[in-house]
């Protein structure tokens, strides 16, 4: 309790310095690259991503578990976190105080290398209240293949969206404050139904309760939005009117070619620019 309290006041005097005000090219060049979402935006939107990527990373605290944590990291976590609260009027939804990334999966008692070490992310609860811990292979995974319906970061961002009203039921706070609660509960029933039936494209992990369906069907969402509006009308427009965002009608663009024009403006190609990096 005294560690707490001295750690709050050591805080209160020797805040961090401020975040800086501009992302550089090659950290913007890797989030044109690397993420689909940023790409998809339009110049002023991409200013306010980084802005929020920046804010996020300049408060958060990241430890590596056998591993050097990279500013690549660092920026596909922060990515995570604003791609979900995108639509958010208040972005901060939820206090992440501390990331940890480590070099493998785990398992519920965080052993590496056993028949059950099949965890890639985690978030807290109670004592672990504000920490996440995120395989590093899979949060890279997540944004280097886009149409797998699989994003660790997002998953877990999900859950921390949930637990915003303090419990993570798959039932978050604006779902219960706008009366949706009922037509999303039989919405979601007959979705694991479906699951368990084996007669659906919804990952079999959403099956598992109420709130790993909601991570899942997020991921969704956010990576296959046109086919998730195409065979789950009603699912898209639950997620839509929850995450303030219709993203199916979001041109997506194209991948950057090593050997294309580099996004940071140098004029070489970019395989030749920050991808050496």
């Amino acid at each position: 309790m005294l560690k707490h309290l001295l750690d709050r006041i050591k805080y209160a005097f020797f805040a961090r310095e401020a975040p800086p005000e501009k992302m550089s090219d090659e950290h913007r060049a890797f989030l044109e690259t690397c993420v689909e979402f940023y790409r998809s935006l339009a110049a002023q939107d991409k200013s306010r991503f980084e802005h929020r990527c920046i804010s996020f990373i300049h408060a958060t605290e990241f430890v590596g578990h056998n591993l050097t944590v990279t500013d690549e990291d660092k920026l596909l976590v922060a990515a995570g976190s604003v791609i979900l609260a995108w639509g958010f009027e208040k972005w901060h939804y939820v206090k992440v105080d501390t990331v940890y990334l480590v070099d493998r999966s785990f398992n519920e008692s965080s052993q590496f290398g056993e028949h059950d070490s099949n965890i890639t992310g985690l978030v807290g609860t109670h004592h672990l209240r504000g920490k996440m811990i995120l395989s590093q292979a899979a949060l890279h995974q997540g944004f280097s293949i886009e149409s797998d319906k699989r994003n660790v970061a997002i998953h877990e961002f999900a859950h921390l969206i949930d637990m915003a009203d303090g419990e993570i039921d798959g039932l978050p706070r604006q779902i219960s404050e706008q009366g949706f609660v009922l037509p999303w509960l039989a919405l979601v029933e007959e979705k694991i139904t479906k699951i368990d039936q084996q007669q659906s494209d919804i990952r079999d992990y959403g099956a598992t309760n109420h709130a790993e369906f909601f991570a899942v069907a997020s991921e969704y969402f956010f990576e296959r939005p046109k086919m998730l509006k195409r065979k789950h009308p009603k699912l898209y427009q639950g997620l839509e009117h929850f995450f303030q965002q219709n993203r199916a009608d979001v041109q997506k663009t194209e991948r950057i070619r090593k050997k294309g024009p580099c996004p940071c403006g140098s004029g070489k190609r970019y395989k030749r620019c920050c991808l050496a990096q």
